[in-house]
């Protein structure tokens, strides 16, 4: 699934041999949680896919989600916070004085 991709809760896209893309089952792991301030929301929960364990990330008023697997999630964990700033700022188009 790409990044932002937007996914009905409860199915997963495989990718087959042939290039193309199928919805697979995906099975909620404990409870969701949600994280927001007054800007915004994201959902979060534990699923398991075909393809093994994710965490869901889903921002439910730009009805964009994303699943990442332990290994993504372990990059995650290197990105510097002012790296994040600069996506935020490129995201919302404040990005002068940004590589």
């Amino acid at each position: 699934m790409s990044e932002g991709a937007q996914y009905p809760a409860d199915r997963d896209e495989v990718g087959n041999p042939e290039g193309e893309y199928q919805a697979t089952e995906v099975e909620p792991i404990g409870e969701q949680i949600t994280v927001a301030n007054e800007f915004t929301g994201v959902i979060v929960q534990k699923v398991r896919t075909r393809t093994g364990e994710r965490l869901s990330i889903r921002a439910p008023k730009q009805e964009r989600g994303i699943r990442l697997d332990a290994m993504q999630l372990e990059i995650l964990t290197s990105v510097t916070h002012e790296r994040f700033t600069e996506m935020f700022a490129r995201k919302f188009g404040s990005h002068e004085g940004h590589p």
